[in-house]
């Protein structure tokens, strides 16, 4: 009797064990391949999009950014920025040539680039006449960016340019230009801005004269309310002194 009670204890440990085993194993399977197949951490469809960025990455061309690396101005005037982006080939050599200042990026479809300013003195706006985001199809089609600058006060600023070479129609960056390139920007002060920061000046200027006009107009009543006070509570106390 006990050893067919130990034979039946065995078979239900064993039986026990290998349920245990293949609830672990299939556990296991699910979580190594997400039920989908790919690796842990990815989406459905991911890795066909880290493909198509690497291919379209191969198929970019070299490209030649012209801009003036630095500029001036009159303060409370304006003026126009002008940016080149040129695929490389025999047709864009005419455009290198009336560069100040060249720099090497990858090209290859849609184009966008942006002027920015750090400074609120300082406005900048693209014109009318240029779109944001432009295209290049092959060696020798340019790109061109024109932006209106215009500030509120002299002084040294420095303008921020950036570009960035787009995968078809998306927002995702096949070839960013970085670090930004710096311009600087030079406004020269003028007389006719003096002369209005000079009135500026004289009005702030009256308006405190004003104030302290009024303070000191006021100075002579409160020096009297405060002796008339005083007066009055010495007079209190001499009286309170009599009746003691």
């Amino acid at each position: 009797m006990s050893r067919r009670t130990t034979t039946a204890g065995r078979r239900l440990s064993f039986l026990f064990v290998l349920g245990l085993i293949a609830l672990l194993a299939s556990c296991g399977g699910g979580n190594d391949l997400g039920g989908s197949g790919e690796p842990p951490g990815q989406r459905p469809g991911q890795a066909d999009l880290r493909a198509s960025v690497v291919s379209d990455r191969k198929h970019l061309f070299n490209g030649s950014l012209a801009y003036d690396p630095s500029v001036s101005m009159s303060v409370g005037g304006s003026l126009t920025y002008d940016v080149l982006l040129t695929a490389r080939g025999e047709k864009s050599s005419r455009f290198a040539q009336a560069a100040l200042v060249t720099r090497a990026f990858q090209v290859g479809g849609v184009e966008g680039a942006a002027l920015t300013c750090g400074s609120r003195s300082v406005r900048v706006v693209m014109l009318t006449d240029s779109a944001p985001e432009q295209f290049i199809a092959q060696p020798g089609d340019p790109a061109e960016w024109q932006w209106s600058v215009s500030a509120d006060e002299p002084g040294d600023y420095e303008l921020a340019l950036t570009v960035t070479t787009y995968q078809g129609d998306t927002k995702r960056a096949l070839d960013t230009l970085r670090p930004p390139i710096k311009i600087h920007l030079t406004v020269h002060d003028t007389w006719s801005h003096r002369i209005v920061s000079l009135k500026d000046w004289l009005i702030a200027a009256g308006g405190i004269a004003t104030a302290l006009v009024a303070v000191y107009a006021l100075r002579a009543p409160l020096t009297e309310l405060v002796r008339a006070r005083g007066e009055a509570r010495r007079q209190r106390d001499q009286s309170r002194d009599g009746y003691m």
